[in-house]
């Protein structure tokens, strides 16, 4: 195993930083891509492990393409991880967010059921109709983001937005 040194990293980057951008392109991350210096970051990190695991030495010219395809697929399986891992975070946030949404707890006396409806209604004379068709969409005919999103031609990140409001406009029923 091969120790990585200031200067290496240094002539890595010079020599393979195309490697990590080109693997990142056949993922399908972008200069557009909201965590595109993330993925770079990654990346170059990846990079520096393939050179300390790699057999021959890719600052040598003659193991430059050997290199080049073990880096490349290195940095491509580390992305597509990290992009899983990525929607497994988003999913699992989307449920708690969801949950707490609805998570206040309905009482049982008349007073305070009349007490919640009103709050309701006054919660519901506060949307906008994208947030009223999320919520909607979302709790009575259980779809999820990405189908709301299909179902009204937007982002899943514009039906995020509309669900952040929603629970901007929501947290006075918690408060009580």
């Amino acid at each position: 195993m091969r120790q990585l040194t200031e200067q290496n990293m240094q002539q890595l980057l010079d020599q393979y930083e195309g490697v990590v951008y080109s693997a990142m392109k056949k993922v399908g991350i972008y200069k557009r891509h909201p965590s595109f210096d993330d993925f770079y970051q990654i990346g170059c990190i990846k990079l520096f492990e393939a050179y300390e695991t790699c057999e021959k030495d890719p600052l040598l010219e003659e193991h430059r393409h050997q290199f080049v395809y073990y880096a490349s697929q290195r940095l491509q399986w580390a992305f597509l991880d990290e992009m899983r891992r990525d929607k497994k975070r988003f999913e699992k946030e989307e449920w708690q967010s969801d949950e707490q949404i609805m998570s206040f707890s309905l009482p049982n006396e008349f007073e305070e059921n009349m007490f919640l409806k009103e709050q309701l209604y006054y919660l519901l004379a506060l949307l906008s109709p994208n947030e009223y068709a999320f919520l909607y969409d979302r709790f009575c005919l259980n779809l999820s983001v990405t189908k709301i999103a299909t179902k009204h031609g937007v982002s899943r990140k514009t039906v995020y937005q509309w669900r952040k409001k929603l629970q901007e406009k929501a947290r006075f029923l918690m408060e009580g």
